[in-house]
Parts: structure tokens; sequence; C-alpha cells
């Protein structure tokens, strides 16, 4: 010993080996370990013995012997063990050789991406994610969505339909939907048979590598959408056929202008809606769709105004040498002139006059009242009506207002006469062509003419009046007598003259090139018979 064991330590002792100076080692007694086994304890056991003693620091006699059966020992075990555990591990190899296999199988069928050969809309997604597909998908050219870019041409205008005008839904969704079902379904033939869900899924997977499975998607749009952008480019395109027409009359120069005519259109908004809709139905958004319209040709071009336009009728009476009739003439002459009729409008001639009075300059003249003569302002008007009246027939106006005068008058023939009288007696006639006409009136040296100016009758046509003497009364021989005590004593007069009547048809006489092709009764006139009437007090 090299030294004391303290009252708190216990000295430990492990085997000598030979030609080895025995240590002594201390330890607390809190802290001291029990060795591994009893073979070391043992030996701990009979060293401390020796020590103790103080007579020997050698073994003990048979001590050889002891260590040469435990070595031995150990050495069996280290065999058995060693041989267990090449077993285990030649088990263990060939283990995982056999699973090799099925775990590639099952990370294949697990596998959290689109199977191999699986095609949307020729891209290939096998081994993409769902957001990599859908994001594969929407860069693809040419494909919906923004690149919606659709020209439509309609004869020389152009409109370009963007998603801003029609949007366009691609179901891409559902389409990857079906996409990662492939190779994750079984079958019910699958339920009888010998194949487990497992070998089906996996050769479902096989299977795809190739034989491809192609799938597409399908693009939507609303039709009410299409339909409006198809009723916008038809509201631009559609326009009615604009007919030339006279812009101005030179009433002074009796020269027209005109306005130019302009062809219509008309689209087939239903062949345009089935042209885009094809055009979107094979994903051609960027293409072109072309379209024409159907011409529409007006009725009345400039070219045929220019040579149509001309002097259509014209007539003229002769007046007497009364200055005040004159006077009312032109005045009624000039009221008339530069008047336009168009289509469809009513010419009054009291309404265009107006009434005739001193402040307007008309001055008292002979006319016609109760079957006598007397002098009235304005009197002679009516040789300026009844002249129009034959200019209008003759023009092809439909006459709607007009009424002989009580006796014929002697500057037109009778039945050619057409009397007015403010507010109640009225001519008037209506221009029942397409084009509108145009009224010349002047007197000049004791004539009173009317010109009327519009569209010709035809080549070579032109209409002339015509009458027929019907009937004829004669007045009696003996007047009647008739007592006025305001005259003066043993005055005698006559107060109406004796008249004959007549019932006289006025005719419209169509001649083309001179030669008539028709006639049309225009209007019959009734003048009375006047018996004479003398008076006397």
């Amino acid at each position: 010993m090299r030294g004391k064991k303290t009252e708190n330590q216990q000295q430990l002792y492990r085997a000598q080996y030979p030609n080895e100076t025995q240590p002594t080692i201390y330890r607390t007694l809190d802290d001291k370990a029990a060795y591994p086994d009893m073979v070391y304890q043992a030996q701990a056991h009979y060293s401390a013995q020796s020590v103790s003693a103080g007579k020997s620091g050698s073994w003990a006699v048979g001590g050889t012997g002891r260590k040469q059966r435990h070595t031995a020992f150990w050495s069996f075990i280290s065999l058995i063990c060693l041989t267990f555990l090449c077993l285990m591990g030649y088990i263990i190899i060939t283990l995982y050789q056999d699973y090799k296999p099925f775990r590639q199988k099952a990370a294949i069928v697990g596998q959290a991406s689109f199977a191999q050969g699986v095609l949307v809309d020729g891209v290939h997604i096998g081994g993409m994610s769902r957001a990599q597909a859908e994001t594969a998908l929407n860069n693809q050219p040419g494909q919906a969505g923004n690149s919606l870019w659709l020209t439509v041409r309609v004869d020389d205008q152009t409109w370009v339909i963007t998603p801003n005008e029609l949007t366009l839904e691609r179901n891409i969704g559902s389409v990857l939907d079906t996409a990662y079902a492939v190779g994750r379904q079984g079958t019910r033939e699958t339920i009888a048979s010998n194949v487990t869900p497992f070998e089906y899924r996996y050769a479902h997977l096989y299977h795809t590598v190739t034989s491809p499975v192609n799938l597409y998607t399908a693009v939507t749009y609303d039709p009410d959408k299409l339909r409006q952008v198809v009723r916008n480019i038809e509201n631009a395109v559609n326009r009615e056929a604009e007919d030339a027409q006279v812009a101005t009359f030179d009433f002074s120069t009796r020269s027209f202008t005109f306005t130019e005519d302009r062809q219509g259109a008309k689209l087939d908004s239903e062949a345009l809606y089935s042209q885009i809709a094809e055009a979107l139905d094979r994903k051609d958004y960027r293409g072109l769709v072309q379209a024409y319209s159907q011409p529409i040709m007006p009725k009345v071009t400039r070219v045929e105004l220019m040579n149509s336009f001309a002097l259509v009728s014209s007539y003229t009476t002769s007046t007497t040498s009364d200055a005040n009739r004159n006077n009312n003439i032109n005045l009624a002459a000039m009221a008339v002139s530069g008047t336009a009729v168009m289509p469809g409008e009513t010419f009054s001639f009291n309404q265009t006059t107006g009434q005739r009075t001193l402040e307007k300059g008309y001055l008292p003249a002979a006319a016609i009242a109760g079957g006598t003569t007397i002098d009235e302002v304005g009197g002679g008007v009516c040789q300026v009506s009844s002249t129009l009246f034959n200019a209008a027939a003759m023009a092809d106006l439909t006459i709607l207002s007009r009424s002989p005068h009580t006796w014929p008058s002697n500057y037109v023939d009778k039945g050619r006469d057409a009397t007015v009288n403010w507010p109640n007696l009225d001519f008037s006639f209506r221009n029942d062509k397409s084009t509108p006409i145009f009224i010349v009136a002047y007197y000049s040296q004791r004539q009173c003419t009317v010109e009327i100016y519009g569209a010709s009758l035809g080549a070579g046509m032109n209409i002339q009046l015509s009458t027929k003497l019907i009937s004829t009364t004669e007045p009696p021989a003996e007047p009647i007598y008739e007592n006025n005590p305001l005259l003066p004593p043993g005055t005698v007069q006559e107060k109406k003259k004796a008249r004959t009547g007549y019932v006289v048809e006025t005719y419209k006489v169509y001649l083309q090139n001179g030669v008539e092709t028709r006639r049309e009764l225009l209007c019959t006139s009734n003048y009375q018979m006047i018996q004479q009437v003398i008076e006397y007090n």
C-alpha cells in the first residue's frame, strides 16, 4: 500500500496483470461504481484480502487457470454474437433487396404530382404540381384570357374584340381535376380479381407512359355579351340609303343644286355572330373575321336629278286692261312664287297668299258675288288661282279642292278655272311625288304665268288638259222683274244678266312623245243657268 485510506474513502482494486504494479485507487463512498459483471467483482474481493494480510503482492495459486477459462467464455459469447449479427445482416439485406421494387412502386403511386404521360391541350404536365400545371397552361400561346385579340372587319371598317368586350372562361380547374385522377382510381372489375388496387394503380400509371392520356380544355363565353358586341357592330354598319335631293332652287335663274346620294348598307348580324362564335370555338383568338354588308342602293341619285329636274309644266293666261285688277294679280302671283312643296305636303292658295287686304296693297276690282259682278278688294286674284290650277294638273299633282266660278271666265276655257274667296273657298293640291316641286309665278305685260319645276314626268311624257261639254241649259227668254223701292222712281235697270248653264268634264290626257296613252277624268264643272233679272221702282 502507498497510503492509508481515510474514514470516507474505500480502496478499490482491479485485477493485476503480470509484470504490472498494483495501483491504489480511492473514490468517495458516495461515488463508487459497481463492476459490470461478477468476474470483476470476484477479482476485486480477492485482491483486497491479499493486501490486508501484507504478506504478498502476487496472484494466489490457481488464478491463471481461472483467467483462461474467463477468456474462453467471452470469446465464445463474442462468436455467437458475431454469427447472430451476420445472420441478421443477411436477412435484412435480403429483405431490403426484395422490398426495394415495392418502395419504388409506392413512391410512384404516392407521388403528389400529375402522372407521366398526361397531356392537357398538348402540354405534358406529368411530374408537375397543380400550380405548375396551371401556370404552364395559362402561359400557353394562343389560349383564352388576355390573349383574346380577335379582329372583325366589315367592309372597310375594323373592330377588335378584347377581354374588355368579351370575357372567356377556360375550364382549366375541372380538367386538371380529371388529369389528377389518372392512376388514382380503381374499377369495379378489380374487386373480383386478384389484382390489388395498389397494383392496378401502378399498372395504370405505367400504361400512361407508353399510351399518353390527352385531355382538352373548353372555353366558354356569355352569348348575350357576344350578341351585344355584334349589335354594336351592326348599328355602326347599318344605314339607310340616302336619296339625292334638291338642295336649292334659284327662282330668278330657274336653276337647281342637289345633294349627293349615299349608298346604304345592311349587315347580316346572325351570320356575323356565327362567324365569331366559330372562331372562338376553334380557339382562333387572334385571328380575323371578315364579313360584308349588303348594299342598299338609293332610289334617287344626284345624276338622275340633274338629268330630270327641270320645268315640268307651265301655263299662261291673259289679263284685262283693268289696272286695279292687274295689281291684284301681280301681288297674288308674287305671294305664290318661290313656294316649295315637299313630298306629301299640301299647297293652299288662301294660306299662301293670306287674306287679300288694302294693307297688303290689294285694290278694289270686279269680282263675282251672288250671281252678279261687284267690286271688292282683291278682285281678280282668281285668275292667279285658275292659272295655277292648270299648271298643277299638268304637273300631275293631286288636286284636292277646286271650284268653278258661277259662270265661265273669259281668260280660260270652261272647266279650267278655279275660284277662290277668303276664307271659305280655297284651291289646294298635294304633292304625291317622291321629290319636291317649286312654283314660279309672275305677272308681266298683261299676262299671268305659273311654272312648276321638279322631276320630269318621264322621257317624252307630258300631260295636257282637255274639256268636254256635257250639257247646255239656256235661260228663259222672259226676264224676272223685281221691285226695288230704293231706286229712284221711274228707274228700270238690269240686276242680273241672262247666262247659259253648262256642265263640263275636264280630263288629264297623258301623252308619250305626242301620242295619247290614256286619259283620266279630273273634274266636273257645273255652271248655273241664270235668268235675266230686271229691277224697277
